[in-house]
């Protein structure tokens, strides 16, 4: 039986636990903590626009991260593999849809210009990005920085009005 399960959980492990299983597990703690601290006393969203933020957000990461890192594409690796691993499972599930939530909920707190709110949520993707970089979360192959900040223009822009989108509907439900 363990040798079974060794033979499915080998190829998902990482090759050593190293700076970007430690940065992955750090940041993932950090903004699920933000996150639910935001959610329990500063509540902005209903808890079905966090849960339609989040779904929707961990089809967007899994989606395309399979189309822009995978095989035909292959612009970069994630962890210590050409393809995924487990810690990559944990960020396309739990770090970037619970970060996006968060941009969100100061979205829906502070109603800022869309424009504004695209533009400044790919400049905080974009660094936050840069910071993973340091920690070899990521290793560009055929991409630069600066596509991923065009990038995180789209991402927020799908965002925004996915989230306008929701609140129309919550909003049209709650006058019935």
């Amino acid at each position: 039986m363990k040798l079974i399960i060794m033979k499915i959980l080998n190829p998902i492990l990482p090759k050593k636990f190293d700076e970007n299983e430690i940065y992955t597990i750090v940041v993932t703690v950090l903004v699920i903590t933000v996150l639910f601290v935001l959610h329990k006393h500063y509540r902005k969203l209903t808890t079905i626009e966090l849960f339609s933020v989040y779904l929707f957000n961990i089809f967007l990461a899994t989606t395309l991260e399979s189309l822009f890192a995978e095989h035909p594409l292959d612009m970069y690796d994630t962890m210590d593999f050409a393809h995924a691993e487990i810690f990559d499972l944990i960020l396309q599930s739990f770090t970037y849809p619970a970060s996006l939530v968060i941009i969100i909920h100061f979205y829906k707190k502070w109603k800022p210009n869309l424009v504004v709110f695209i533009l400044g949520t790919a400049c905080i993707l974009t660094f936050l990005e840069w910071i993973s970089l340091f920690f070899n979360l990521f290793q560009y192959r055929g991409w630069a920085l600066y596509y991923s900040f065009l990038f995180y223009i789209f991402i927020a822009a799908i965002n925004g009005v996915f989230f306008r989108g929701i609140s129309k509907v919550k909003k049209r439900r709650s006058t019935y």
